[in-house]
């Protein structure tokens, strides 16, 4: 039922037409991750662990190449967080893997 329940607030999430994130630090979200579809969005965020001063956040937009949508981790205190340099923003084209897109080789 939990699993339930967060696949419908990270759909309500993704629906938000929203940009990825310009100033990381004002915003205090400290990771984030593209996706090409929705699917894959929602997949990626039953693995995401977060802590009591954290929350998902993300949304929609689209680019040159066409639609995408993002997930991210937004925390409460960015100094309690730690280094902000460490600030990581990911996407999952992986230029040495691109039909895996970050799965592993020779997977589409």
């Amino acid at each position: 039922m939990q699993e339930v329940d967060q696949d419908v607030r990270i759909k309500q999430v993704l629906t938000q037409a929203r940009a990825l994130p310009e100033d990381p630090q004002k915003e205090q979200v400290v990771l984030w991750k593209v996706f090409r579809n929705e699917d894959e969005a929602l997949e990626y965020s039953h693995h995401i662990l977060l802590e009591p001063d954290q929350k998902i956040v993300g949304g929609h937009g689209t680019d040159s190449v066409g639609a995408f949508f993002w997930l991210g981790i937004e925390v409460a205190d960015l100094q309690a967080w730690g280094n902000t340099q460490a600030i990581q923003l990911t996407d999952p084209f992986d230029s040495t893997d691109p039909k895996g897109q970050g799965r592993g080789p020779g997977t589409n």
